[in-house]
């Protein structure tokens, strides 16, 4: 199979749920410390959602047809999840600043991911 817009959307959805899985891991098991206020449930949530990025990259890069409906949940979620972190950040509740960015971050990440597989490309017309 060649590469195509599935495979780079694959890959973005994997590298992020990598990295996820990675920086909240590290967390959660205690090896890593943050100096800045940690939401335990933003915590478990991004991990949780590390996996099933994986699981959507996944699906992706075999072109299954759940994966773009799962894409489309994770930008939702995440869309959502930023929508509501924001507004605690700004009445003044306890949010870091580096999460309502990081999540920004993975919204965008997502809506990229959305992106490709909406992208029709040039098609021809046949006459």
């Amino acid at each position: 199979m060649h590469w195509n817009r599935y495979r780079t959307a694959s890959a973005v959805a994997l590298i992020v749920g990598l990295l996820s899985i990675k920086e909240g891991g590290s967390v959660l098991l205690g090896l890593t410390i943050k100096t800045y206020h940690v939401l335990p449930w933003l915590l478990i949530y991004n991990v949780t959602l590390g996996f099933v990025s994986l699981a959507a990259g996944i699906g992706l890069w075999t072109q299954r047809a759940w994966s773009s409906i799962l894409a489309v949940v994770i930008l939702i979620l995440h869309g959502f999840v930023f929508l509501f972190l924001f507004m605690l950040f700004e009445f003044g509740k306890e949010v870091a600043f580096i999460s309502v960015m990081a999540m920004l971050f993975r919204t965008i990440v997502w809506l990229v991911v959305y992106s490709l597989l909406a992208w029709k490309g040039k098609t021809k017309t046949v006459r």
